[in-house]
């Protein structure tokens, strides 16, 4: 029995074969459909959330602007309250210094009474204006009453009026050596300056 020629046959899928060629990889249509939609999904939520923070950016930039408004509002309305208050205590005082300022021709006829009762038969009348008088002094006195009676000061032309010069010795220059009438000060602000006979020097 011979040898055949020992030829390899080449399958129909083209083995290792000098002729055999490699079959191409296909994609399906609606794989690709598919991916695409995909892609557009997740761009799509990309722009979205790039737009959000946009948004969200925005926003706290006009909160930031509405805190300061509101902040200076908060400083314009305490100013407000502040000079209301104050303008209400000016008032306030004002209308009471005026009152005082009615009630001092009061006190100084009731002194006037008190110096001019004498004798025995005005100790009862005496007694009664006194005691009124203290009261009277008493209460705004309290309220910040304050007397002025410079009998042998200095003379002080923002707190006295000169009525009267009188020329004496007794006395160093510009002293006042009798008050007319007193003066009187409302918490701290003058209602009414003493009248006063101030001294100068003899002439001659």
């Amino acid at each position: 029995m011979s040898k055949g020629t020992g030829q390899k046959k080449t399958g129909a899928d083209g083995g290792k074969g000098t002729g055999g060629r490699k079959t191409d990889i296909e994609i399906d249509p609606g794989e690709a459909t598919e991916a695409e939609a995909m892609e557009e999904i997740v761009e799509g939520e990309i722009e979205e959330a790039l737009e959000e923070a946009a948004e969200a950016s925005g926003l706290a930039e006009r909160n930031a602007e509405l805190l300061d408004s509101l902040q200076r509002l908060k400083a314009d309305f305490d100013n407000y309250r502040k000079r209301m208050v104050k303008e209400q205590t000016r008032i306030l005082e004002t209308a009471e210094a005026e009152l005082v300022r009615k009630l001092l021709p009061v006190i100084d006829n009731l002194e006037r009474a008190l110096a001019s009762a004498d004798g025995k038969e005005s100790n009862g009348l005496r007694d009664g204006v006194a005691l009124v008088l203290e009261m009277t002094q008493g209460v705004l006195g309290k309220e910040g009453l304050e007397v002025i009676d410079p009998q042998g000061e200095p003379f002080d032309p923002e707190h006295h009026e000169a009525m009267m010069v009188v020329e004496t010795d007794e006395c160093p220059e510009d002293t006042v050596v009798e008050v007319i009438q007193k003066g009187y000060r409302f918490r701290g602000v003058l209602l009414r300056p003493a009248m006063v006979q101030v001294s100068c020097p003899v002439k001659g």
